[in-house]
């Protein structure tokens, strides 16, 4: 009776209603037309050119922890893999400065980037020129949730954990800070098709295949690379409990043991529906180093190639987005009521980040961004002249994006992770779209 009653009450129907049509769109496509009431700085023969530094702090438990990245994982960490880092690059010419922040995390939990943002402006700092990302690992600590179900995913809230993460981030922005010099960059993107899968729909969908490769070569003539790939990293099964930062962390480890480069980081690119190719009989630490060996070659034997060249221009724009009410779906056309969704998961407003360095533009979602939804920039990027580099997890988090023509496809992406309704394919190429209009 008690169920019944529940369902009556708190079981709707998905609104279908097209996005165009909604408040939440209208307001959203102003503020991003606002952003063409700041201009783009101009770049001259005059401007300063950039300096680049880069640092990393540790952030790795020193006990057991509750691991975050599967639902069905319970119980602490078993064993350590690797150390967890925060790594930044700070890059800066004569009229402003902007921070690169990734860590070792399944995403930039709220509760992190909260702590982060009291601690920014003694640094100089505010979220308006840092650009943050995570490296989606599924074995890093947890204890960041604060509502439900962060903590039936990510375990207990711990805020000393938390202040410690956000403090390694502001410990890597000052090493960074520390070690700036004049720098010259080149970019590289590479074809890396073979280590990557579309695990939403196989062989029905898309990839968005290439590992994309930053050369940062400064004055002195140390060289760090930043990479970002859209293979998830989910190399270790949630029956895996090691502490590690899976496959991109394996992976900085091998190109920073290459005495050509002194630094490496990793953003998550665009990961929604994409995953890593397994190996043939193996077992989750063959995976893991497969990725890691293959993919840390590529950058390896393709780095000296990439030609560098003094940048001038240099800014980040951020948007505040706005969503459909939440659509937790319980079955193709029904949902749970949004109270539900805020009460379990809780509210927290999201971004759209955007930083442009040279000819380069990285966009920073607050979500698993589908790498099938990447090449619709493609045509944008060839008009402006310029590279765009999606990123995933920027420190808001609304669940999976992917191509609204899978939006009924009975998969976890799309069932149970997609969580603010239909149509948010094309949304969000359309908000994304109009930021990189700005850039």
């Amino acid at each position: 009776m008690v169920l019944a009653l529940f369902a009556a009450f708190n079981i709707i129907k998905i609104d279908k209603t097209p996005y165009q049509q909604m408040a939440y769109y209208k307001t959203t496509m102003e503020r991003i037309a606002q952003l063409n009431n700041t201009d783009m700085p101009k770049v001259t023969p005059q401007s300063d050119s950039l300096k680049v530094g880069w640092g990393r702090a540790n952030f790795t438990p020193h006990k057991p922890v509750h691991l975050a990245g599967y639902g069905d994982r319970y119980g602490n960490s078993i064993g350590l893999q690797d150390s967890l880092m925060a790594r930044a690059f700070v890059f800066e010419n004569s009229e402003r400065k902007v921070a690169m922040v990734t860590i070792d995390l399944l995403i930039v939990p709220p509760a992190v980037l909260e702590a982060l943002q009291k601690r920014l402006p003694k640094l100089g700092y505010s979220m308006k020129n840092v650009y943050l990302s995570a490296t989606h690992s599924h074995n890093s600590v947890g204890h960041w949730g604060t509502k439900i179900v962060g903590r039936l995913l990510a375990g207990s809230y711990q805020q000393a954990i938390v202040d410690r993460i956000a403090e390694a981030m502001v410990e890597a922005i000052q090493q960074a800070e520390r070690t700036k010099e004049y720098a010259q960059l080149g970019f590289q993107k590479i074809d890396a098709k073979d280590l990557v899968y579309n695990r939403l729909v196989r062989e029905k969908g898309t990839l968005d295949p290439w590992l994309r490769v930053l050369k940062i070569q400064q004055q002195s003539g140390k060289t760090a690379t930043l990479l970002t790939f859209a293979a998830h990293s989910t190399c270790f099964a949630s029956e895996q409990k090691p502490i590690s930062g899976d496959y991109p962390n394996r992976t900085i480890q091998l190109i920073e043991k290459d005495p050509k480069i002194d630094f490496a980081a990793f953003f998550a690119g665009a990961m929604g529906s994409h995953a890593p190719v397994d190996v043939p009989g193996g077992n989750d630490y063959k995976q893991l180093e497969n990725i890691s060996q293959k993919i840390s070659k590529l950058v390896l034997n393709n780095v000296d190639s990439i030609a560098t060249q003094a940048e001038q221009q240099l800014f980040m724009r951020s948007v505040k987005i706005e969503l459909r009410a939440p659509h937790v779906k319980i079955s193709e056309n029904l949902r749970l009521r949004p109270w539900l969704f805020y009460a379990l998961y809780g509210d927290y407003s999201s971004s759209i980040t955007a930083l442009r360095i040279g000819d380069l533009v990285f966009v920073g979602t607050p979500c698993d961004f589908s790498g099938e939804l990447v090449a619709r920039f493609d045509a944008i990027s060839k008009k402006k002249n310029i590279e765009t580099i999606i990123t995933s997890f920027n420190g808001g988090y609304v669940g999976y994006i992917t191509d609204d023509k899978w939006y009924d496809v009975n998969e976890p992406e799309t069932r149970h992770m997609n969580w603010f309704g239909p149509y948010n394919g094309a949304y969000f190429t359309e908000m994304i779209q109009g930021v990189l209009e700005t850039m």
